[in-house]
């Protein structure tokens, strides 16, 4: 998987500056955040992703929360 250096997007710019997080995801389709320097985000724009994608992304993100509780 190759990453844009131009997505990449730190926590604290996203807290300060979450409409130029935005402009990002709209040029670029997705914003790569990270949290003490390693990825732990993914914004992406949900009209440039298909639809078993999103399903995929949804799935997985409603097992994790399942199994933290």
């Amino acid at each position: 998987m190759n990453i844009d250096t131009k997505t990449l997007v730190s926590i604290t710019d996203v807290n300060h500056n979450f409409s130029r997080v935005t402009k990002i995801v709209e040029e670029h389709g997705s914003a790569l955040i990270l949290k003490n320097n390693a990825p732990k985000y993914l914004m992406l724009d949900l009209t440039t992703v298909d639809d078993k994608a999103v399903e995929s992304i949804m799935k997985k993100a409603s097992v994790g929360k399942k199994s933290s509780k």
